[in-house]
């Protein structure tokens, strides 16, 4: 696995991503406490942290699924909190997410749950564009042949694929992954980090990865942003932070 590494943005790449002292709590209790983060073209950001430490909201938070209590998030130059629904759902059309669940339609064909966004968003009408649509993405992901199936005849590894294809099918200049790893085997799992990188050099594509794995974050990210008691504690590569004294950020590293 050690020969798998993410490629580096430009130089000047600009930001596709700027979050200002975000803050969100649930029944009183703060869970985003002051995060900071920015995203550049071409790069793969790991955002690091225990579960229950506010990954999944912060991601939420990103694609307008809930709105944080106060802060700022620009995305691809847009005020995220300013937008209007109609206007945030023409920038969602550019960012992908990639649930931890797939969140696949069972009553549906991989094909079918493929077309869907498609449809929802009245892209590639004509049925040879959609068809064209589809293919790719499945290639993209080594599934060519299994446009016709449905997802209880898919394995787990399987229909985390088809998720991220599903995610693909709409050409987003960012891409949002909800613990891309999680449950499944160490080969798979190497397989869907595979994915990842290939797609950031064939697409150059910007990609949020949140996870609580070292593993995913020393092979996937260009940095790594470790969020910590509500904020981004320490940022850096790998190495930088595996050379950190900080005990907060050498817990984890103990723990490989």
């Amino acid at each position: 696995m050690d020969t798998l590494e993410p490629t580096a943005p430009a130089a000047t790449a600009e930001a596709v991503i700027e979050v200002r002292d975000l803050c969100i709590g649930f029944g009183g209790r703060p869970v985003l406490r002051g995060f900071d983060l920015t995203v550049r073209r071409g790069e793969n950001m790991m955002v690091l942290g225990r579960s229950g430490s506010g990954k999944s909201v912060l991601i939420k938070c990103l694609v307008g699924l809930l709105r944080p209590d106060s802060g700022s998030i620009r995305i691809l130059g847009q005020d995220v909190l300013a937008l209007d629904q109609e206007a945030l759902d023409r920038l969602r059309v550019r960012i992908g997410f990639l649930f931890q669940s797939s969140a696949l339609y069972d009553s549906m064909t991989v094909r079918e749950n493929l077309e869907f966004p498609l449809r929802r968003h009245a892209l590639a009408r004509k049925p040879a564009e959609r068809d064209a649509r589809v293919r790719e993405a499945l290639a993209n992901v080594g599934l060519e042949h299994s446009a016709d199936l449905y997802p209880a005849e898919l394995s787990g590894g399987m229909r985390r694929r088809i998720g991220l294809a599903r995610t693909l099918v709409l050409a987003p200049e960012i891409v949002l992954y909800d613990e891309p790893t999680s449950g499944l085997d160490p080969i798979t799992a190497r397989e869907i980090v595979e994915l990842i990188l290939g797609l950031q050099r064939k697409y150059r594509t910007s990609s949020v990865i949140i996870s609580h794995d070292l593993h995913v974050a020393r092979l996937a990210a260009n940095r790594i942003a470790v969020l910590i008691d509500g904020r981004n504690h320490a940022e850096g590569t790998y190495d930088e932070l595996r050379a950190m004294s900080d005990p907060q950020i050498q817990r984890f590293f103990t723990s490989l």
